[in-house]
């Protein structure tokens, strides 16, 4: 009997077979029919036939079912790497260090001027507001984990769908845009032909509701639409540094002593404890979107000969 996880399995194995695959999801696919070609499995014409209906295929279940008599250890698929992952952490890391720093600056003596109670204060509403700024990400996120990255289908949205009713506000003008960053990644991916590409694009402007733009990229994986990161993120934390070290060297240097450039201090302090672990963050993302080649550039989807 099978369990209710394998029945979840197979479930989101379906859900993701409708999906549109990838330039880099055929390369893959072709690359496992090699190595199986190699290794005695299939025959010269085999390995042909099978490579042109890889480029054939348009979603993840066709390209399953060019694979479906080679064994598993030769077809495993590793999850995509978020383009941002280790900036991510690199920022938590940086969060916990922030802490930490706080409860050094709590417990070490204040200047000549500055009272325990307005160090404990000051310090107190720096916490606070860093972790407000913690809470507020976590509550953003969840939306779009729920959604799985797609256009929300709400009830109002429907009930206009039916009625015929016009939804032209700014929230679906904003949506339209997204379904359009979407459509256009999708096709520099190679998951959309051209055609493709332009016909939900006409479709795209004649929407008239959020479940109109949701239909447009049901069959596409979320998250398209995220912008990896950049050398100008890497510079651009860089310069936060250098620009923190030179307010902190400034202030050490000319011995001023009053209220803002105290809380300039504690400013660049705190920039420099989270500033450069992010920045290696970046870095390391920025590498790696580079190994992995990145998006391909828009054209037709490569031919069949090796």
């Amino acid at each position: 009997m099978s369990g209710p996880g394998d029945e979840t399995a197979a479930a989101e194995s379906q859900s993701r077979g409708v999906l549109r695959a990838s330039h880099a999801d055929r390369e893959q696919v072709v690359g496992t029919l090699k190595t199986a070609f190699v290794q005695g499995r299939l025959a010269e014409d085999e390995l042909d036939a099978r490579v042109d209906l890889v480029y054939a295929s348009r979603t993840y279940a066709e390209l399953a079912d060019v694979t479906a008599d080679i064994p598993p250890e030769l077809t495993g698929v590793k999850a995509p790497r978020g383009p941002w992952r280790a900036t991510k952490i690199a920022f938590r890391i940086g969060y916990a260090i922030f802490l930490l720093g706080i409860v050094a600056f709590v417990l070490a003596p204040g200047g000549p001027r500055t009272t325990p109670r307005a160090t404990v204060g000051l310090t107190a509403v720096v916490c606070l507001l860093f972790w407000l700024l913690g809470v507020f990400m976590l509550v953003a996120s969840r939306p779009a984990k729920r959604s799985g990255g797609q256009l929300p289908r709400t009830a109002a949205g429907a009930a206009a769908c039916a009625g015929g009713g016009e939804r032209l506000h700014v929230s679906h003008a904003v949506a339209r845009e997204q379904v359009n960053r979407i459509l256009t990644a999708a096709w520099e991916q190679g998951r959309l032909t051209e055609d493709e590409r332009d016909a939900r694009a006409a479709q795209m402007s004649a929407s008239r509701c959020h479940a109109d733009l949701a239909s447009l990229v049901a069959d596409l994986p979320a998250g398209l639409a995220t912008r990896p990161p950049t050398t100008r993120d890497v510079r651009t934390g860089i310069c936060a540094i250098i620009v923190a070290a030179s307010v902190l060297a400034a202030i050490l240097l000319s011995n001023a002593d009053n209220r803002l450039a105290f809380m300039a201090l504690v400013f660049a302090a705190a920039t420099l404890l989270v500033a450069p672990v992010t920045t290696v963050g970046l870095i390391f993302d920025v590498r790696h979107q580079k190994r992995s080649g990145g998006q391909r550039p828009p054209g037709p989807a490569p031919s069949a000969d090796r």
